[in-house]
């Protein structure tokens, strides 16, 4: 095959795939998604050592006409500070499911996925948390589609096991990280070390700067922390892709403290923790943040799920991002000489 050829080929290919995992049903639609998850979920939720299992449970999607269908499923509790009985009562899950079994549901196409949850009983602050979490995945996604999708639930949880209950909290699903990599072009890099100047330049650019516009410190490229790698092709820069934003300022959690070698007294206060680049690779960074301004403010301001106080407070830190980066002086003084030549 001509090099010509070779190219329109894998074009094609990679355009098949952005139209397969486009018209996804789970991530085709922002409403809410209404599930019921029924199952042991005491046995679930208490198994959080380092040897998880998974563990059988029913999911049942509520349709908006009314129809209902109900689909097997297995669930493990996955994460790390939100897996600790300390944090979460109720931790985050991965949920897996058969392809076969899912055909013609809202999950038809998916095979695993993440889902946070609403940590800790009939917390009504938990909860506004994880809707400013949500917004913050949302917030991403205006920026770019090298992002997570995430849908936001309403699950009835049904225990079956010890102690039953039946209880009703809200949620949201995270695309699994194999069908993001395929879906942006590439493959997950699974193993070795990259320095972020090694990394592809524009995604580490940007993520840095939303890092710095969401008041969050905890991630790092090198130690794969909240960070996946996806490597278009062999040899090339990978595309740096965060998740987990709990620690983040405009999110606020409860449990969230800052890193103490950072010497910053709580993790609202804003530190930018990107590598130093070349000024002229900033520009479209900070062209593409401003010209999302009013589409990012206007998720929180038109949010049914947060409380007012909650919404006021998210949009005044956010609004606090774009003072800086509208302002030359200001862009220079807290991102431009903060910028990083260590790991």
């Amino acid at each position: 095959m001509n090099p010509l050829r070779k190219t329109i080929a894998t074009l094609w290919v990679l355009l098949c795939a952005h139209l397969i995992f486009a018209q996804s049903p789970l991530f085709s639609d922002d409403s809410k998604l209404t599930l019921t998850i029924e199952g042991d979920l005491t046995s679930c939720i208490n198994d959080r050592g380092d040897e998880r299992e998974y563990h059988p449970i029913s999911i049942t999607w509520h349709q908006p006409n009314g129809d209902s269908t109900v689909i097997d499923m297995q669930a493990k509790v996955r994460g790390n500070f939100r897996r600790q009985k300390s944090t979460c009562q109720f931790p985050p899950l991965r949920l897996k499911m058969a392809e076969e079994k899912v055909i013609g549901t809202v999950f038809e196409g998916q095979k695993k996925l993440k889902l946070v949850t609403h940590c800790r009983g009939k917390n009504q602050a938990f909860e506004q948390k994880l809707f400013q979490e949500y917004l913050v995945y949302k917030s991403y996604n205006l920026l770019t589609d090298q992002s997570f999708r995430v849908r936001l639930v309403e699950i009835t949880y049904v225990n079956t096991g010890k102690k039953p209950y039946t209880e009703i909290h809200h949620g949201f699903l995270i695309e699994d990280d194999e069908d993001l990599a395929e879906r942006v072009g590439g493959r997950l890099m699974e193993n070795g070390t990259v320095h972020p100047m090694q990394a592809d330049q524009v995604s580490a650019n940007r993520v840095a700067l939303f890092m710095f516009m969401i008041g969050n410190t905890d991630w790092s490229i090198p130690n794969r922390h909240n960070i996946e790698l996806v490597q278009p092709s062999p040899g090339t820069p990978p595309l740096v892709i965060p998740y987990d934003f709990d620690w983040s300022g405009v999110v606020d959690a409860p449990y969230a403290e800052p890193n103490p070698m950072l010497g910053l007294n709580s993790v609202k206060d804003r530190l930018f923790r990107g590598f130093c680049r070349p000024e002229e690779s900033w520009a479209p960074v900070y062209e593409a943040f401003l010209a999302q301004k009013e589409a990012i403010l206007a998720l929180y301001s038109e949010s049914t799920c947060l409380e007012n106080a909650e919404k006021q407070r998210a949009i005044r830190y956010l609004e606090d991002f774009y003072v800086i980066i509208e302002d030359p002086r200001k862009r220079k003084m807290q991102i431009t000489d903060m910028c990083r030549t260590d790991k």
